[in-house]
């Protein structure tokens, strides 16, 4: 399994909804797991970064809660949405571990892959749903935590696919790639452009999808993350070619762990380990998105 292929699916918010919705979703998340798992017709590095970054947010518009016309979000993604499902499933892809967590409050490793919070996290506590979004497989959810809505014949009518980010960036894959890695540490394009291709597709097969009573949205982050990559200055950060945490080149989950050596300002780095961004970088992303939210959830 790729690293953080389980992250699946994390609810947070409103009004509670009937089990067996939440036992429907269950069963969604678990084939779902099960097909990445188990899928052999991609290479696992191609996998991991098809995946890398894709969330599915579900703005179900059922009833107002507190001041917000989003009552819920639904996230479906992989290890850089998991809000802690891997602390529920058989996997060794886990980081509810230090150094994982140092800058989450109370400095708390809940199974996300970064030092802090993820851009749900900040999108869910902007629209005044949740300060976090909880792992959907935390068996210690009463009702109340879990999302309303669901897809679209559950009454989900907000629906945002967010495309890839330029995935030849990421430190783990320029390693993999490069021909020197240790020297050589810039994109690589060819990879990148695969993922600009893809976000083309996306977004003409969601304008196909578009459906009477449903508002179905692209959301780019692809431009979000180049700048930080080709303009960290501008953004504060200084690092962007390898992680905080060891040696930043191939570091993730269990090998970024209590014996690791973590740089002295993970907020200067985009990213937390080799895979996955830091707090800083999800929340620039999270600043990028905050007005296409708005909006969004106003439409």
């Amino acid at each position: 399994m790729p690293i953080g292929g389980g992250g699946g699916c994390s609810g947070g918010g409103g009004d509670g909804q009937p089990w067996a919705v939440r036992r429907w979703v269950a069963v969604l998340i678990q084939r779902a797991s099960m097909w990445w798992s188990l899928s052999s017709s991609f290479p696992p590095v191609s996998v991991l970064f098809l995946l890398h970054f894709l969330l599915l947010i579900l703005f179900a518009h059922i009833a107002e809660t507190r001041n917000s016309s989003i009552p819920a979000f639904f996230v479906f993604g992989d290890s850089t949405v998991d809000s802690g499902n891997n602390n529920y499933i058989k996997t060794i892809s886990k980081s509810n571990f230090p150094p994982y967590g140092k800058d989450f409050p109370n400095h708390i490793p809940t199974g996300r892959f970064t030092n802090g919070r993820l851009v749900t996290d900040f999108l869910a506590s902007d629209v005044g749903i949740k300060d976090y979004i909880p792992p959907y497989l935390d068996p210690t959810l009463s009702l109340d935590d879990l999302e309303t809505g669901g897809l679209l014949k559950l009454g989900a009518r907000k629906i945002a696919f967010v495309g890839l980010p330029p995935i030849g960036c990421v430190p783990a894959v320029i390693t993999l790639n490069s021909d020197n890695a240790l020297i050589n540490r810039g994109c690589i394009e060819r990879l990148s452009s695969v993922a600009r291709d893809y976000n083309r597709l996306l977004q003409s097969k969601l304008t196909a999808m578009q459906t009477h009573g449903a508002n179905i949205i692209y959301v780019d982050i692809y431009t979000s993350v180049e700048e930080m990559i080709k303009k960290p200055q501008q953004f504060g950060f200084e690092e962007v070619n390898c992680g905080c945490c060891g040696s930043g080149i191939i570091e993730a989950s269990i090998l970024c762990n209590p014996y690791s050596l973590v740089c002295s300002d993970d907020s200067k780095y985009v990213f937390w380990d080799s895979v996955h961004p830091t707090e800083a970088a999800y929340y620039k992303v999270f600043k990028d998105l905050r007005s296409i939210v708005d909006k969004f959830s106003k439409d």
